[in-house]
């Protein structure tokens, strides 16, 4: 029984070290925090990273550390909304070859679902999904990585970045319809319908810009079938990465699609649930191990950010019922959700104050 209680904080430190972050548009993050009345210099040294951390688009940074320049710079510029407004400047080619390999997709979905594909040679710390309903599409992200700070401003920032890659995609115009943010209702929510200028939600179990799927028929301009064929045989060279985190990407992944079973994983990964549960055990792990980490992130993140109701979390997660969730997570960390909540919110309310 105590390795089951304990499972969720051990492979938190199996997972931190796979979490790096390729800089990408955040070589272009000084620039903003200056043009927005900040001291670049001050943001980073608070963070705790050189400006030669970020001189070029392909360095790379620890996953938490893009989260908190966003967090610090929202702080610094006295712009609670900084992710959202940076987000809105990023592009395909801010991607490098996981934008190009994109933007070489034959239509609009061909595209999407590459980009879900090799998003991962950008990000050991969020995933980038797709997910059909035959009429309407979620085009999303999630963070996967333990504890994020800011992570409301590295969602706001995905985000209209999306929409700038689906208007790319789809030669102009946007076709979303509802985004969707898994925090609370900021006080400063108008500035999120300025940039989506459509309906905004808060308090969702996912980050996610909707739209009809019909638009993932379009053909992609000026795509070359040829060009993407050898952008992905470079990326094949590569190896398919740490199988860990794989299997946690997939959990992730799928717990937004309503399913979670190995089978589902196994599926996913094209592997024999067998062999699935053959090379988890020769890494020390096992599938349930691993489903409970990636739960028990999901639930903290959504208990700490949000007012979404015990129910509706317990359901996103694969819970049959909220008690089931319940027993859970006190089991994983020796409190109720409500009371874990309670206390988070204790923390932030006093840190705040201490900041005043």
């Amino acid at each position: 029984m105590q390795d089951r209680i304990t499972s969720p904080m051990l492979h938190r430190a199996m997972l931190a070290p796979l979490g790096e972050q390729r800089v990408g548009a955040f070589s272009r993050l000084p620039s903003m925090v200056r043009e927005r009345g900040g001291d670049p210099a001050a943001v980073l040294r608070e963070v705790g990273i050189e400006a030669t951390d970020l001189d070029h688009p392909d360095k790379r940074i620890p996953y938490a550390v893009h989260g908190r320049l966003l967090h610090v710079a929202a702080q610094h510029t006295n712009c609670p909304h900084f992710g959202l407004a940076f987000g809105q400047a990023w592009h395909l080619a801010d991607l490098g070859v996981v934008g190009e390999i994109a933007r070489n997709g034959a239509t609009v979905g061909d595209a999407l679902r590459a980009l879900v594909v090799h998003q991962r040679l950008n990000s050991g710390g969020g995933l980038a999904y797709l997910i059909d309903y035959e009429r309407t599409a979620d085009f999303g992200y999630a963070i996967y990585h333990h504890g994020v700070v800011g992570s409301d401003q590295i969602y706001g920032a995905i985000l209209a970045a999306g929409c700038n890659y689906l208007s790319e995609l789809a030669g102009g115009g946007c076709p979303v319809e509802t985004v969707l943010f898994p925090f609370a209702r900021p006080a400063h929510a108008d500035a999120f319908r300025r940039v989506f200028r459509c309906s905004v939600s808060f308090d969702n179990d996912r980050a996610a810009l909707r739209f009809r799927s019909d638009w993932l028929a379009r053909p992609v301009a000026g795509a070359s079938a040829a060009r993407r064929r050898a952008l992905e045989d470079e990326v094949l060279k590569l190896g398919p990465g740490d199988f860990i985190e794989r299997v946690v990407r997939s959990l992730r992944t799928l717990l937004i699609a309503g399913r979670h079973s190995g089978d589902d994983v196994a599926q996913m990964l094209a592997l024999h649930r067998r062999t699935l549960n053959r090379r988890l055990k020769a890494q020390g792990t096992s599938f349930q191990e691993l489903l409970d980490s990636v739960r028990f992130e999901v639930a903290c993140e959504l208990l700490a950010n949000g007012t979404l109701p015990m129910d509706e979390i317990a359901m996103s997660l694969g819970y049959s019922g909220l008690a089931a969730f319940q027993r859970t997570f006190r089991r994983w960390s020796g409190e109720t959700p409500a009371r874990w909540r309670r206390a988070k919110r204790s923390v932030e309310v006093a840190g705040a104050r201490a900041a005043d």
